[in-house]
């Protein structure tokens, strides 16, 4: 395993936390394999909403997030994040097939982000990652007050994406 990509926490040694949003079933698995490979945690979700669950239970280090998805656009993520304590300084990258309108720009101009247009390179992709992330460290914000106290079993993830499973039938 790549040392670049564990972080330390204290007394224990974990990989680096990558969330993806995306709503293409094909690309978010290519893209959960291939990060798996490189060597990081991954958790996905195929929407906003998803997204926006997942960081109440899970603190990523980097957010990887489709522009143009169901529900809540992963731009209005990213400002969500942005306007959190806990995730303010959260690395994104934003993946999209749109140009480069003024939409993107005003979210972009929040800060910590990069653009990558589809189709991408996967090595470009953990290149821009790995130099978004620098020498990270964990935020204790979003492990302490943000998140819930404990981490989550993985019976709450399954429980929490049956539930999203469900109100999109």
């Amino acid at each position: 395993m790549d040392e670049a990509l564990l972080m330390s926490t204290g007394d224990a040694v974990r990989k680096l936390r990558v969330l993806v949003a995306e709503d293409d079933s094909a690309l978010r698995r290519l893209l959960e394999l291939r990060l798996s490979v490189d060597g990081y945690e991954v958790r996905t979700v195929c929407d906003g909403a998803g997204a926006l669950e997942m960081v109440q239970i899970w603190a990523p280090d980097i957010f990887v997030c489709d522009v143009m998805m169901p529900r809540v656009s992963g731009l209005s993520v990213c400002r969500e994040l942005r306007a959190s304590e806990a995730y303010a300084a959260l690395p994104i990258v934003l993946l999209t097939a749109r140009v480069f309108d003024e939409d993107i720009e005003a979210v972009m101009a929040l800060g910590g982000m990069t653009f990558m247009n589809k189709p991408f390179n996967a090595d470009q992709l953990n290149r821009t990652m790995r130099q978004m992330l620098g020498d990270r460290v964990p935020n204790p914000k979003a492990t302490l007050s943000w998140l819930s106290p404990s981490p989550p079993e993985p019976d709450e993830i399954a429980v929490a994406a049956a539930r999203r499973q469900r109100r999109q039938l």
